[in-house]
This record gives C-alpha cells, structure tokens and sequence, in this order.
C-alpha cells in the first residue's frame, strides 16, 4: 500500500476497517440459518462467482457482471450476515479463478466494497418493513437498491477521484450516468427473482435467459463504445498528419508514457489512464489554426494564447466521452509545471499529478528528439541534460530520474550489441545517429 497517495492510502484503510466492522456486528446479529437458507446462499454464491469470472468489458476499464443481480437478491433472502457473505465470497473466489493479479488491499477494497454495499441494501429493506419480498409492495425493493447502487458507485468513484487528484466524488455522475441503465436492469432481475424464489432457490436458474438478454444488449453498447474510441484515435492521428514533421507523434508518446508509467510501477489503472490520455494529448489542435500550428518561425504572443487553448479544446471534447473522460484530466494539465509555470491553470507542486509529468516527459521527449521545420533531431546527450536542468522545475523529478534512467539503460544495451569482434566500442558519435 506503500505506492498509493496518503490520503487514498487512509481513504482504502478506512473503507476496508469499515467492511471488517459490519462484517462483525453481522455476525453478532446473525441467527442460526435454516437448511432453506444455507441452499439459497449456496446457489446464489454460484451464480454470484461464475459472473465474476465472465464480466462483459464495456471498455478497457469499465466491466459489467451478473454479480449484483445474485447479490441484491441475497440482501432481499437472507439474513445480513448470510447475504453479506455470499457477496464477500463471490467476491474473492471471482478474484482467485480469474487469476487476477492485484495487490493485497485491492483484492481487500474490493471485498470491503462488497460487504458494505450487500450489508446496506440489506439493512434498509429490513428498516423499511420488507418483510417477505414482494411486488405489491416495491418501495422497500427500490430503496434497498438505491442504497446498493449508491454505496458501491460512491465508494469506487470516490477511490479513482482521490486516486487522480479530484475532490472526492466529482466525476460521480460522469461516470454513471451511460451504466445507469444497465445496473437498472440487473437490479430488476434480481429483485424479479427475489419475489418468486421463495422455497424455491432453482428459480434463479431461470432467470438465466433474460439475463442473457441484458448481456447482449450491454455487449452492442459496448460495441458502439468502442467505435466511438476508434473514430476518437483515428482524428488524434489525422491532427498529426497536418504536420509532417509530428507524423506518429502521439503513438509514440503514448507507447513511451506508457513505459515510463510502468517503470515507476503505476497501478494497472494509471497505466491505462496514462496511454491513452497520451494518444490522445493533442487532440485539441484540431481547434488551432493551420498558420499558427505550422508556422517554422517563433509564435506572437497572440498565437502562442491560441496554440496554449488546444489543451483546454481537447478536455471539453473528451470528457463528454465514456472512454476518455477520466483521461480528460491529464489532457487538460499536460502542459502544466511542477513549479506552477505552466498552463491554463498554474498548477503547483503535488497539484501536478505524478501521469501528467509521465506523459509531459514523454512528450518532450519525442518532440527532441525528432525534425522540426527550424531544426534538426536533438542528440540523447543534449535532451538528457535539459530533463535534468528542469527535474524539479518542469516535471516531477521521480519521472525525469526514472525516464533518464530508462533511455540510458537502453543505450547502453544498444552500444554494447554495436561492439565489433575485436572488442572495441565505436565512437558515441556513431551511436548519436542510430
């Protein structure tokens, strides 16, 4: 846990002592289960797990599964300690079969996440005088959903905005607003199955085929996402062939922001968040005016305003979009310096997330390193010391020293594969042209 921020540090540990504390004064409440009870949880413990291991991905980073519909269905049937359980054990078996590789206090978070939203839901329909589930009667039904939905979307947005720098549930609604419909939907059925399962836990079963039905319809969604995200990368690339001299450049600052995301061992999250905010960081030229973006010769101060807009230009356009959005941050701030120099809010110090500086050096980088209209490509040595005269400055310095040390290992691997047989290194000249 020593990699997260302090603050989402606390934020993980408290949401995990929290599950750790319900899960307890469950037990203390619990009552002996009947044999009706322990088959019920059985049989949506099943279901529950076999949806954690086949999600239906919507996206790189956004999955839906089944499990809410068997988890809600528990809070409705059992006891709060039963159904509590059934949404902790799915949870972590989901996590063992589909050999995911997550940290300890993921798999923790996640399971506290679970406690807590089942042990809600639980607990308000038996405020509300559910009783039995039953139709004729839905307001408990709704409540306990609500209450479900909003615990689980709360507590993980609020993780991914402490996690980006953003006032805690600021990116709620973006975030939610295209799953609403489909979370409505595996809630129904849940609550659908709740109200016809009584003695009869085989029912669940059946719900197989609208379930189905929920699925697909989710998979078309996703489908149109993921169009959407190709016709998104196919403009960035277009914006760079206004250029001749940027042909590629934003494929090749995503590729090395990605590695450097990964040498400074990231989350697997931030990495994601980071390639493609970096695919995508110029985008916003698309607003910038051909003379200003080609011209060979030192911009005005009036077309330097206009170029500095295009960070502005690419956040409005990606954050109404499902798959950028959070990304949008780091698009808006990639220009933006450690030492509050940069733009178009003058961010300070820790203000600048640790991705911004992975894609701002990447960036820099790339732009070094190849032809522009007014020079020729930067030798390594030349770029090298200018990423050590701004560590500090420009970017943070556990990017540059971590970037410098990336390009410096590979060079060397580089000149020692161009030793001839008689064991003599060639000139670093020589190396300065590959």
């Amino acid at each position: 846990m020593g990699r997260l921020r302090p603050v989402l540090r606390l934020y993980v540990t408290g949401v995990i002592a929290a599950g750790a504390a319900a899960l307890a004064v469950a037990y203390a409440m619990a009552t002996v289960p009947t044999r009706e009870d322990v088959v019920l949880a059985a049989v949506l413990l099943l279901i529950a797990t076999v949806a954690q291991i086949f999600p239906l991905h919507l996206s790189v980073k956004v999955k839906v599964t089944a499990e809410d519909t068997a988890t809600y269905a528990a809070a409705l049937l059992l006891n709060p300690f039963l159904a509590i359980g059934v949404a902790a054990s799915a949870k972590l078996l989901g996590l063992r079969f589909r050999n995911t590789r997550t940290t300890w206090y993921n798999r923790a978070f996640n399971t506290a996440t679970a406690v807590l939203e089942t042990g809600a839901a639980g607990m308000v329909f038996l405020l509300l005088d559910g009783g039995v589930p039953s139709l004729s009667r839905p307001m408990p039904l709704i409540a306990a959903a609500i209450a479900k939905y909003l615990v689980n979307t709360a507590l993980v947005t609020a993780a991914v905005d402490l996690q980006l720098k953003r006032p805690p549930l600021s990116s709620w609604w973006a975030a939610q607003r295209r799953e609403m419909r489909q979370s409505a939907a595996l809630y129904f059925l849940g609550g659908l199955a709740a109200t016809n399962a009584q003695g009869q836990p085989w029912i669940f079963f059946l719900f197989a085929v609208p379930m189905a039905l929920v699925f697909l319809t989710t998979r078309e969604t996703a489908r149109l996402r993921e169009q959407t995200r190709s016709v998104v990368l196919e403009l960035a690339d277009l914006i760079d062939l206004r250029d001749p001299y940027t042909h590629g450049h934003s494929q090749r600052v995503a590729t090395m922001a990605e590695r450097l995301a990964r040498r400074l061992k990231l989350d697997a999250v931030q990495i994601e968040l980071v390639r493609d905010a970096a695919r995508v960081h110029d985008i916003g030229k698309i607003g910038t005016n051909d003379l200003v973006l080609l011209k060979p010769a030192a911009l005005t101060a009036e077309e330097k305003t206009e170029m500095e807009r295009h960070a502005e230009l690419g956040h409005r356009l990606l954050r109404r979009l499902p798959e950028f959005w959070q990304g949008a941050e780091f698009v808006l701030s990639h220009h933006e310096r450690v030492d509050g120099r940069g733009y178009p809010r003058g961010l300070v110090g820790n203000e600048v997330p640790i991705e911004v500086s992975v894609i701002a050096v990447a960036d820099t980088y790339d732009a070094m390193t190849t032809d522009r209209p007014y020079r020729r490509a930067l030798p390594w040595e030349y770029v090298r010391a200018e990423l050590l005269r701004e560590r500090g400055r420009q970017w943070h310095e556990i990017a540059v020293d971590a970037f410098v040390a990336m390009i410096d290992e590979e060079r060397g691997v580089a000149a020692q594969r161009r030793v001839p047989a008689d064991g003599r290194a060639e000139p670093a000249g020589a190396l300065r042209g590959a």
